[in-house]
């Protein structure tokens, strides 16, 4: 695997591993000033002066650790060992419309409903923070 910041993504690693007990060897990493990751593969068709970013929107690295976005989430959801909370249907509206989930988890987890990945919270104890953008939001 390639890494661009390599102690910055090196840190990404570890937390996906302790976390979320995924090794993400498969994809590399490229990080911004700011802390966040993407994800990619490369790719010799694309010219690297096309494009902003390489690959998809993955994460954040945070004081407290690594913040998944929704398709970051998704794709190591499947792989994910610990740090995954089954919702059930109610929850999941509630999660999907934006709202705060209740519930005894601290730390970063990855929201679950049946098969479906649907992103990552923060858990302070009393309850799951949602990070949905608004625009990805169920209206009712």
């Amino acid at each position: 695997m390639r890494h661009r910041g390599k102690a910055a993504v090196e840190e990404c690693i570890r937390y996906l591993k302790e976390q979320f007990g995924v090794d993400e060897e498969h994809l590399d990493f490229d990080l911004t000033g700011d802390g966040k990751v993407y994800a990619f593969r490369e790719c010799s068709a694309i010219s690297s002066s096309l494009v902003r970013h390489k690959g998809i929107y993955f994460g954040k690295i945070e004081k407290d650790g690594f913040r998944l976005s929704m398709d970051g989430s998704f794709l190591v959801g499947a792989k994910a060992r610990k740090g995954v909370i089954d919702l059930s249907d109610e929850e999941a509206k509630k999660w999907l419309r934006g709202e705060d989930l209740e519930s005894d988890v601290r730390g970063y987890v990855i929201l679950k409903w049946r098969s479906y990945i649907l992103g990552c919270g923060k858990g302070d104890g009393k309850f799951i923070r949602n990070f949905v953008p608004k625009d990805r939001r169920l209206s009712s």
